[in-house]
């Protein structure tokens, strides 16, 4: 149960996040211990530190200036954040960060969110926004959202994340649940466009009155945690690669690399194909067709650069394409060619993508070079013209096909794949809602700086392999 150790405390509420997709790798939780001038806080998450996995051990402690005095990780971006609304409302016994994607959505698109339904609706009176410039991180910029969430029930900082700040880590998972799941009712009525009033907030307010406590939410998302577990990639390494060798472990990563994009819901998951070159000038690894949610190391094949089938299981026609992509390529050692269902229509539209969500932003938004014709590329001309259009680029489409990620490293390929479909989904969820509007170039350029870097996202997608999942809303 909640409130017996403040550690465990906010470790719990972040794993049930992640249960409901609702945190990744920029969110973060503090708590202002009772009685004391201390916050405790979750660290800067990446590949030591997952929101899936976090333990009470890894929590931070600070004082009330921002400064570490217990532990050793590095704080979450824009924590000076949490420290400004501690100033500022000295009745706030916690902060939260977190990313729900339809009300990330709604705010994209700039949709007010109509009360609903009964308990959520105390979500929609006081909702807040924030657009800005940059990112929380300076003193100024801290100031300012802090006062915004001071005043409001939750804040959407539009493209970035939502806020919220309350009595405690129970208060504010219970706010954002509804904030999430208030989104997903408006999402109903949004091609109705028509304005839905909704309950009154007296009406809500004397619901409210009348329910003793928050205990039921208190069982209710204890239920959801699913405690702590070895990460799923150490497991399928330690029984697919034990022996220690180089080729067991690029084997081990690129099957479990499969196994992420299809827990994304990034692709088709059966005709798709990763790539990977070998030390060797002539070889390279390419997966079998099977279904990338059970790949294994046993269904990769082994070819040359001429796509002569050398050993394993027998290798798919795109290889003509791997093949000469990799010999041409010196600079790429992988390549990830996805059926991606967004953006395959996205191309077919010619639709020109705002820049409005921080995922996927760098590859989503870039110029998309593609071979116009809907072909399996296999025909020596046709290879040509696609690898033309790809030139020294990260990402090349095949109209009506598929997307080829192209990278130095398997995770940033693997990563660069499922980013984009998670940008297009984004982008087309707020055009459900309306008129997704634009990040400032400044902010832009701040997501840029702060990103994480491929090995940190492919812990955190790779985590969620076999997880269970659950959508606050369930629609």
């Amino acid at each position: 149960m909640f409130g017996h150790d403040v550690r465990e405390d906010l470790a719990r509420v972040c794993r049930i996040l992640a249960h409901h997709e609702m945190i990744d790798l920029w969110g973060h939780l503090s708590l202002r211990v009772p009685r004391s001038n201390v916050l405790v806080v979750t660290p800067r998450f990446g590949r030591e530190c997952l929101p899936r996995r976090v333990r009470a051990d890894d929590i931070l402690v600070t004082d009330l200036s921002g400064r570490v005095i217990e532990g050793s990780a590095a704080l979450p971006p824009q924590f000076a954040v949490d420290v400004e609304v501690y100033r500022q409302k000295p009745d706030a016994g916690a902060v939260m960060f977190a990313s729900p994607m339809t009300a990330m959505a709604a705010a994209i698109a700039q949709r007010r969110l109509a009360p609903l339904t009964h308990m959520e609706s105390s979500v929609s009176y006081a909702l807040g926004e924030c657009v800005s410039n940059a990112l929380a991180n300076s003193d100024a910029e801290a100031r300012a959202l802090a006062r915004t969430i001071s005043v409001s029930s939750a804040v959407n900082q539009r493209g970035i994340g939502a806020w919220t700040a309350g009595k405690d880590p129970l208060d504010c998972l219970t706010t954002m649940y509804h904030l999430e799941y208030l989104a997903q009712a408006n999402l109903v009525s949004a091609p109705w466009q028509q304005s839905i009033e909704g309950i009154a907030q007296a009406d809500s307010d004397k619901l409210w009155s009348q329910f003793s406590g928050h205990h039921h939410y208190a069982e209710f998302f204890t239920s959801l945690d699913p405690g702590v577990s070895a990460h799923p990639y150490d497991v399928f390494a330690s029984e697919h690669a034990a022996d220690g060798a180089a080729m067991s472990a690029l084997k081990a990563a690129i099957a479990f690399s499969c196994r992420a994009l299809w827990e994304r819901d990034t692709l088709v998951a059966f005709l798709e194909h990763i790539s990977h070159r070998l030390p060797r000038d002539d070889r390279f690894l390419m997966t079998a067709s099977k279904n990338f949610g059970q790949m294994l190391p046993q269904d990769i094949c082994l070819l040359d650069y001429d796509a002569n089938w050398i050993a394993g299981p027998k290798p798919p026609n795109f290889k003509w394409f791997h093949a000469q992509l990799l010999a041409e390529r010196r600079d790429a050692a992988a390549v990830v060619h996805t059926h991606d269902l967004l953006g395959r229509v996205y191309a077919l539209g010619e639709r020109e993508l705002t820049p409005c969500y921080r995922t996927g932003l760098e590859i989503a938004t870039r110029p998309l070079p593609k071979y116009p014709r809907c072909d399996l590329i296999v025909d020596p001309d046709v290879r040509r013209k696609t690898l033309d259009a790809l030139g020294t680029g990260p990402i090349v489409h095949e109209i009506g096909h598929g997307t080829d990620f192209v990278a130095t490293t398997l995770e940033q390929a693997t990563v660069d794949a499922i980013q984009r479909e998670a940008f297009l989904r984004m982008h087309n969820l707020a055009e459900r809602f309306g008129d997704p509007q634009p990040l400032a170039a400044g902010l832009r350029a701040a997501v840029k700086d702060a990103e994480f870097d491929a090995a940190d996202w492919w812990s955190f997608y790779t985590c969620e392999v076999g997880a269970p999942r659950r959508s606050a809303g369930g629609l």
